[in-house]
């Protein structure tokens, strides 16, 4: 699984995008996925705020509501119901 130990300054994108997760909000999440223009990267960002939704949910709950057609969004959604094995 995704360690969810992200150093800030190296990471703070994604670090702020995790804050995000713990306080219910998605657009620190979007804007981590949207940053991400590598293969790589994305795939990191993408398991690591699946693994955050997967111990808190809400967060991504509203992003799917406000945007339910982003794939970003959507990206994240299938990867943690991937690692819940769904």
């Amino acid at each position: 699984m995704c360690d969810l130990q992200v150093d800030p300054e190296k990471d703070p994108v994604l670090a702020r995008a995790l804050v995000g997760t713990l306080r219910d909000e998605w657009r620190p999440a979007a804007d981590a996925m949207r940053s991400a223009h590598e293969w790589e990267r994305r795939a990191y960002i993408t398991l690591t705020l699946a693994a955050a939704a997967r111990r808190r949910v809400e967060w991504l709950k509203n992003w799917l509501k406000a945007r339910p057609d982003d794939r970003d969004a959507v990206a994240v959604h299938h990867a943690m119901e991937s690692l819940d094995g769904n």
